[in-house]
């Protein structure tokens, strides 16, 4: 799937300031996993953006969950690999496991 030009901007900007946890987490799946609140704050972010009233604070709220949701994900998958107690059936288990929703 080919990214989108604002998604290799992200991730630039994430790589500048630090954050590589987009190399091992998907951060466009997570967005896409919530674009409607992507697109509601950033809808609040932008309004009165013409008269340089607007608030970005909804967007770097929205962000930094992101940021927290890819950091937690990947410290399970590396917990998981760590743990050389389980086997790989269990690894792969304990991956389907966890990525499932509850119904």
């Amino acid at each position: 799937m080919a990214r989108k030009r604002g998604d290799v901007l992200t991730l630039l900007l994430l790589y500048k300031l630090g954050y590589f946890v987009g190399r091992y987490i998907s951060i466009e799946m997570l967005i896409e996993e919530s674009k409607e609140s992507y697109y509601e704050d950033l809808q609040r972010s932008n309004e009165k953006w013409h008269t340089g009233e607007n608030d970005e604070i909804p967007f770097i709220r929205y962000m930094l969950g992101v940021l927290l949701k890819a950091y937690k994900e990947c410290d399970d998958r590396f917990n998981l690999i760590g743990n050389e107690k389980l086997t790989l059936h269990e690894r792969a288990l304990s991956v389907v496991q966890k990525s499932l929703d509850p119904l």
